[in-house]
Parts: structure tokens; C-alpha cells; sequence
């Protein structure tokens, strides 16, 4: 039973029930709003109880959520004393870890991982998302920072904490004339003009994209993989070009701040959000990677 929990869920259910608001919560935990409610449900179908009433107002612990919240409060204390070594003892073991990151990680926590660079015993930096699951679930690595949608494909057991969950942005050129409308996303209908160049470490999305058309009766777009960002933005900014790029939010927003003059961007209307997450074998405790992130992270 206890290896279908992960310690994340009740640290989302304790913040909740504390600001007794999910949209508050989500700025606290830097999760979307539907993340946070998936994570809440889980927990009621694990244990078979209703935590919370909701209302427009908020939300309010129901008296079995009451219960709860002293039994997690006690649970998230006890397992934080299990880690309770001293502080150069937890240096000594974190300089022991093999760690695995793929680029987009890095850009959220840049000063954390220029020190691994040059630190760390084994540090894999990459795009190959598979690799990195791979030496996971040989033993290699200790730790990997993944996009959730590859979670599946690990085979071995693990502690699980989501980092940052966030929309998919539309990046194009500001002088492109197929993206004319004035709304805050952008749905198939806006997008049936244009064509996709992705990187691969999204090729993901393509299944999704390629559904959305299909849904509303249109033409499937052009979509190309390029292997290299660089190139990809040399594209967009081509004059009149009618090719675009979708990237996480906050990798759009820091192009789009590059090339002020030449990009712009706007939400992808799609249901599947971005997140990256921490994926740890139990040699190093959770909480204490998570403190040593929070103190770098830059978004």
C-alpha cells in the first residue's frame, strides 16, 4: 500500500488545508490548480474519505480532512526525523549521488546545477530523456529530473516530487501574418496556417497537436523535429515566415525576452501541462534536495 503514496501528495494536502484555498496553493507550490485537485483526489480514493468541501469560496476540511491533517502533520514530521544527520553528514552523501537533468531543468535552477558541473561525482546532462530513465532504473544514477510524461517507463522504486507545472506556449515571429487573433491562447482553428518545428525533447506534444486539428475538422499541420534551439529561433525570426515553435512557458518567456524585438508568444490551448519532477531512489532524503533547489530556483 505505502509504495502507491508518495510523500508529495500529503505536503499538497497540508498546504491546501492550511490556506484553505487551491489558487493560493498553487502559487505555493508552483503546481497548476488541476494538479493540485488531482493530487488531493488521490489521496481521498487511497484512503476512502472526503478531505475537503469545496464551495466558490475555497475549500474546508471535512471532519474526517480534520483527522487527517494531525495524522499527516505527525507522518510528514516522523519522516523528516528520519533524516535528522547532521548537516555535513548530508553534504558528505549528496557528494556521493549521481545525478541525471535534462537542459530544460537547468534553466530553473541555474545556480544548482553550474555547481554539479564541476562537483558532482557523476552529472548527465541532457536531452535524452531515455537515457536518463535507463541508467535510473540500472542503478547508475541516484537521482533524475524528468518530464512527467515519461514517469511510466521507470521500473524501479522510487520517491517522486513534482518541481514546477505550468502551460505550453505558442513562440513565433512578431511579423508573422498567419497568427492574427487577439486572444490569450491559441487554439487549432488560430494555428491552421502555420507549421511546427520541434525539438525533439518535446516530440511528445506531436500526438496531441496532430488530435486537437483532427478534433476540429482541420488539416493536420506541417510538424519537423530540429535538433538544435539555436537554429530553430534563426527560423522564427525569418520575416513573414509561418513557422512557430511550442516551448514550456517559462522557455518562451526567457527567448521571448532575447529576441524582444523579434518573437512573440502566447498559450498553446492544450489540456497537458508542463512539469518536470524529481525522481530519487532513497539514498539522498527528498526534502533535503528540495531545500537545496528552492534556494536557487530563479522563476
Amino acid at each position: 500500500m505505502y509504495n502507491s503514496l508518495n510523500v508529495d501528495l500529503l505536503y499538497v494536502f497540508i498546504t491546501v488545508a492550511k490556506t484553505k484555498n487551491i489558487s493560493k496553493s498553487s502559487k505555493i507550490l508552483s503546481l497548476s490548480q488541476p494538479a493540485i485537485s488531482k493530487k488531493i483526489h488521490q489521496l481521498e480514493e487511497h484512503f476512502q474519505v472526503s478531505l475537503f468541501v469545496r464551495s466558490s469560496r475555497g475549500v474546508v476540511l471535512t471532519s474526517d480532512g480534520q483527522n487527517f491533517y494531525q495524522q499527516a502533520i505527525k507522518v510528514l514530521h516522523d519522516f523528516d526525523s528520519l533524516y535528522s544527520v547532521k548537516k555535513s553528514d548530508l553534504n558528505a552523501q549528496f557528494d556521493k549521488l549521481n545525478i541525471g537533468v535534462t537542459n530544460s531543468a537547468t534553466l530553473l535552477y541555474p545556480s544548482f546545477f553550474s555547481k554539479l558541473l564541476f562537483e558532482q561525482h557523476q552529472f548527465i546532462l541532457t536531452n535524452d530523456l531515455d537515457e536518463l530513465i535507463e541508467k535510473f532504473n540500472y542503478g547508475s544514477l541516484d537521482i533524475i529530473f524528468i518530464n512527467d510524461f515519461s514517469e511510466n517507463k521507470l521500473t524501479t522504486e522510487h520517491e517522486k516530487y513534482t518541481l514546477y507545472s505550468e502551460p505550453y506556449y505558442v513562440v513565433y515571429s512578431q511579423n508573422n501574418p498567419y497568427i492574427t487573433s487577439s486572444d490569450l491562447s491559441l487554439t487549432a482553428n488560430e494555428l491552421r496556417r502555420v507549421k511546427f518545428i520541434l525539438h525533439p525533447e518535446y516530440h511528445f506534444l506531436i500526438p496531441q497537436i496532430r488530435a486537437a486539428f483532427q478534433k476540429a475538422g482541420l488539416l493536420v499541420p506541417e510538424i519537423r523535429q530540429v535538433n538544435c534551439f539555436d537554429f530553430i529561433h534563426y527560423l522564427l525570426s525569418c520575416p513573414q515566415t509561418n513557422l512557430t515553435t511550442i516551448l514550456p512557458k517559462f522557455l518562451a518567456k526567457h527567448y521571448e525576452q532575447i529576441f524582444k524585438t523579434k518573437l512573440t508568444s502566447k498559450k498553446l490551448a492544450l489540456p497537458k501541462y508542463y512539469e518536470i519532477s524529481v525522481i530519487s531512489n532513497g539514498k539522498y532524503p527528498l526534502t533535503a534536495l528540495i531545500q537545496k533547489l528552492e534556494q536557487s530556483k530563479i522563476y
